[in-house]
């Protein structure tokens, strides 16, 4: 099935001859990789602790080269894999990619036990010398480790059971991707996948945007038993390793992965909320606005003033200025990621929901999808992956491969960044007063949602993983039940939850792909909004300071990194600081209305 052609983006697909030819190379590129690692593994086991310093940094600078190579073939599947999951030979690459990587995986596993297993004052003493600086920092990050890692055949063994777990989230993505159904958005009855009915939410029309909603919970009832037992299946598992590993706390793997430490997280959790009431204030305020006594889900979003529609090409200039404005390599990194054919941006049936970028290596540019529906929310959409694609290369011009990626939490900072500056200029350039205010009060509401909501996410999982734990299937019906009950200490009575978003835990792709992903979107837009008050004060004296940051990738700790721009974790005012800074957005967005009532 075609997507509509009254989008803009249609056509707008990646080009994927900058990672591989056609599948039959990406096959023989997988056969080469296996020999390659076979013969790296065969020369370099046993030398970890053995070779010195110098010999270690040879070491890691081969695994290096190899580790970009599996990079820029296995994304090539997973390209495919995400933009047209019907395809018969995208399925059969997919299944090969996987089932290689698990094998690569156990192949290098050695590089890291063996690293792990050295005793503390020899890995000590090798981390002190200047060859292993580039890597000094995840050499030391990762063996916070050891304490949880099994024995080499062990661990082997996990790694070849994993293309059956990855199983579980490919039907999870699949499913969800390949869901269409009849709508009429205005044009008549035609196909719409998820994100396109998930678009409606901001549509000015009510009624059409409670018959989306409905429509798709429908559509979600016919699915949701096969995305619980996916959930189930996967929580599990993780819940099971955790106890052969030692794990306490389900939320350990994802906090050393972010490099934050579990008090820190759930001081900014609890912070947040505490502050849920911000988020009320306005949805009781926009329900006047909106002329009801009280918001349906379906108005969370519904458009304050007036929304436009914004045309493919003028996003891509918009983002463009955005960048360019900060710094003119920033707007070169996105012109050459777009003239690329990098940006899949078309909506269509087979493509997965959602938006994220992939940094793939050293010698590729970055590769940004997104669903593009022609609002002007998408163009903060395409300002927030392009985020991600400066910082990816930018920290890839300067640290090594292995260690240039930071954690999650860390990694949305600059994304959120780049779409705060977007949302900035937007604001400042729009002329007519009513679009004007459509955009202080979408700022509003996005923050809310990665703040709010996304935390609110985090705490449903936390349920869910204490449920598993004690034995209790994650069935549909019991989700649904955690679902509202986190929901409902969010909303409270500002606004009227539907039956059918019970369901609404069905489609987050997060929950399966990485445990506790969303609090790091809570954790980056509170640290962007301290940055962008802090470039607005002083934006001569902030960007070199913020292009270092970029270019220094996992090179030091979120702590260290973020120190050179006045946030210091450690500190409680710094969530304070950064709910003033919320505060004034939504007190601008009220003050907008208040104007736009007046006049």
């Amino acid at each position: 099935m075609a997507v509509s052609s009254s989008l803009s983006a249609t056509g707008v697909r990646w080009d994927l001859s900058d990672l591989e030819p056609d599948a039959e190379q990406a096959r023989r590129d997988w056969d080469d990789l296996l020999a390659r690692a076979r013969d790296f593994a065969e020369r370099r086991r046993g030398t970890v602790g053995a070779a010195g310093a110098e010999g270690l940094r040879e070491l890691l600078d081969e695994l290096d080269e190899l580790t970009q190579d599996i990079s820029r073939v296995h994304f090539y599947a997973t390209a495919r894999e995400h933009t047209d999951a019907t395809d018969s030979e995208t399925n059969d690459l997919a299944t090969l990619a996987r089932d290689r990587a698990a094998d690569l995986e156990s192949l290098l596993l050695f590089v890291e036990l063996e690293w792990l297993a050295l005793e503390d004052a020899e890995a000590d003493a090798l981390l002190e010398a200047a060859e292993l600086e580039p890597y000094r920092h995840r050499l030391r990050v990762a063996r916070e480790e050891k304490p949880y890692v099994l024995p080499e055949g062990e661990e082997q063994a996990l790694n070849a059971r994993r293309p059956a777990i990855s199983a579980w989230e490919s039907l999870h993505g699949r499913q969800l991707a390949t869901l269409t159904v009849e709508f009429d958005g205005g044009d008549g009855p035609e196909p719409h996948t998820i994100d396109r009915l998930l678009s409606y939410v901001h549509h000015p029309d009510r009624e059409l945007r409670l018959a989306a909603l409905a429509v798709l919970y429908g559509a979600l009832e016919g699915v949701a038993d096969v995305q619980a037992a996916c959930y189930d299946a996967l929580v599990g598992d993780r819940l099971s390793i955790d106890r052969l590993r030692g794990i306490p706390d389900p939320m350990w793997p994802t906090n050393q992965r972010n490099e934050l430490d579990g008090d820190v997280v759930e001081a900014m959790m609890r912070a947040i909320e505490e502050h849920y009431l911000l988020g009320r204030r306005w949805f009781v305020r926009k329900a006047e606005v909106l002329g009801l006594d009280r918001l349906q889900l379906a108005d969370q979003y519904a458009p304050v003033g007036s929304d436009r529609r914004v045309e493919w090409t003028e996003a891509v200039a918009m983002v463009d200025d955005s960048l360019r404005d900060f710094d003119p390599r920033l707007g070169d990194i996105f012109r050459t990621c777009v003239d690329r054919g990098h940006v899949d941006a078309e909506p269509r049936p087979g493509k997965v929901g959602g938006a994220y970028c992939n940094s793939v290596s050293k010698t590729v540019f970055p590769f940004v999808l997104l669903n593009y529906t022609d609002q002007l929310r998408d163009v903060v959409t395409l300002a927030h992956e392009f985020g991600h694609a400066v910082h990816g290369t930018l920290s890839l011009e300067r640290q090594a491969y292995r260690s240039y990626h930071t954690g999650l939490a860390l990694a949305e900072v600059p994304s959120t960044f780049a779409q705060l500056l977007a949302v900035e200029r937007l604001i400042d350039l729009e002329e007519d007063p009513a679009t004007r205010v459509m955009l202080l009060a979408d700022r509003a509401e996005g923050a809310m949602a990665s703040i709010f909501r996304q935390t609110m996410m985090a705490r449903f999982e936390g349920h869910a993983y204490a449920a598993r734990g004690e034995g209790k299937a994650l069935t549909s019906e019991r989700l649904s039940g955690m679902w509202i009950e986190e929901n409902e200490r969010y909303y409270d009575d500002s606004i009227q939850l539907p039956d059918g978003y019970r369901l609404g835990w069905s489609y987050i792709p997060h929950f399966i792909h990485v445990r506790f992903y969303t609090y790091a979107y809570a954790f980056a837009h509170l640290v962007a909004f301290s940055l962008a008050a802090r470039y607005r004060e002083d934006p001569e004296r902030f960007a070199p300071a913020y292009l270092e940051f970029l270019a220094s990738g996992a090179s030091r700790s979120p702590q260290e990194l973020l120190a050179p721009l006045g946030v210091d974790l450690r500190d409680p005012q710094t969530w304070a600081h950064a709910f003033a800074e919320f505060d004034r957005c939504v007190t601008e967005a009220e003050a907008g209305v208040d104007e736009l009532d007046a006049a």
